[in-house]
């Protein structure tokens, strides 16, 4: 097992793990806990997929880009216009939904103005983001590594006192609760050029650290709802934290509170980031016309009342995740068409699935915004 695998991997994993993992429990209660667990096989699936499939894009394509780069390369400029709303509307709403979460923690640790603490972490993050970034993949993996830790310690704090009929449930008509969530919590496809870039382009390296950074945490999130929906049952709050005070007390809130606090911020910091140089490879701004735009962007819609988390990452989670990966599928099947490989019947038929899904989910998600 090589470094490089180990540093891909939880990059890839560090990307992931952060907000989303917060609304599940919330989500998988509505839902009822193991139609939630079947939904995160099935989509945990198909995000794996999803990110094998982007990572031989970026392997098979010259340059470095992002999304919206890849989809003008191989899907001309129509896809690559789709690609551009698609990220647009999915990063500034993950940086909202950091926001959102991140002020709720803060103000779980010392009660203030939930606002003030909003218009602190934007701060925080311009004023970070405006320098030079040489580790934050580092510092990502690093709270990867404590945010496993955490997980497995409230598994085990809260596991002699979980109640089996918490997880009984089963509300087929809530199905769509933690769709959206889910592929929020899942997608990490913002780091899988940097994860070709850490394996040095070497295509079996690439593959097994997406296989190992996309499913460790789908293994975490089902331990982690396993143990909050367990001892909170419907009572589960949408931080999946707060609502744990009653039931396991307030030392393990209080880390809680600071962990999921430090994975917000370094996914605010992170995607940010991203955001930046997104639009300086892809649309050409300039470095502080990008920093400007991405540092007051999710304050703004912040400060126009869009705060509610779950709403957020879902719709994030259905519109531009499954947006980016219907283009991915397609921009795929035409790169290995024109290199002359043929395709099976049952590529056909489940890349077709797959599509169908991600139109129901859309339907559906317009319909109750």
């Amino acid at each position: 097992m090589s470094f490089k695998f180990i540093k891909a991997t939880l990059t890839l994993s560090g990307m992931i793990i952060g907000a989303g993992m917060f609304g599940i429990p919330f989500s998988f209660a509505r839902a009822g806990f193991w139609l939630g667990t079947l939904e995160l096989i099935v989509l945990s699936g198909l995000m794996l997929i999803f990110h094998l499939f982007y990572a031989e894009i970026v392997l098979r394509t010259s340059g470095i880009h992002r999304m919206p780069g890849y989809m003008r390369e191989h899907l001309g400029k129509k896809s690559y216009r789709l690609s551009w709303l698609s990220s647009v509307f999915g990063i500034s709403g993950s940086l909202l939904a950091y926001i959102i979460l991140g002020a709720i923690f803060l103000n779980n640790l010392l009660p203030a103005n939930q606002f003030l603490w909003a218009v602190f972490l934007v701060l925080a993050g311009a004023v970070i983001t405006y320098f030079p970034l040489k580790k934050e993949s580092f510092i990502n993996s690093i709270l990867a590594v404590f945010l496993v830790g955490f997980i497995l310690y409230l598994v085990i704090t809260l596991l002699p006192d979980i109640k089996t009929f918490n997880l009984s449930g089963f509300y087929p008509d809530s199905i769509f609760v933690p769709y959206g969530i889910l592929l929020f919590s899942l997608a990490g496809g913002i780091v899988i050029p940097e994860v070709v870039i850490l394996s040095d382009k070497n295509r079996k390296t690439t593959h097994r650290a997406v296989v190992a950074g996309s499913l460790l945490p789908a293994v975490l999130y089902f331990l982690f709802a396993l143990a909050v929906v367990g001892i909170s049952g419907v009572a589960v709050s949408s931080d999946a934290i707060r609502g744990l005070a009653v039931f396991a007390g307030d030392r393990v809130v209080f880390w809680g509170n600071i962990i999921g606090l430090l994975a917000v911020f370094t996914s605010l910091v992170a995607t940010s980031k991203n955001f930046q140089e997104m639009l300086r490879l892809d649309f050409i701004f300039s470095k502080r016309k990008a920093w400007v735009l991405v540092s007051t962007l999710p304050l703004i819609l912040y400060t126009f009342g869009f705060r509610n988390f779950i709403g957020t990452i879902g719709a994030v989670g259905v519109l531009a995740v499954g947006v980016d990966s219907a283009l991915v599928l397609a921009a795929h099947y035409k790169l290995r068409k024109k290199e002359g490989e043929r395709l099976g019947f049952w590529s056909y038929v489940w890349r077709a699935a797959i599509y169908l899904m991600v139109i129901l989910g859309i339907v559906y998600e317009v319909l109750n915004f």
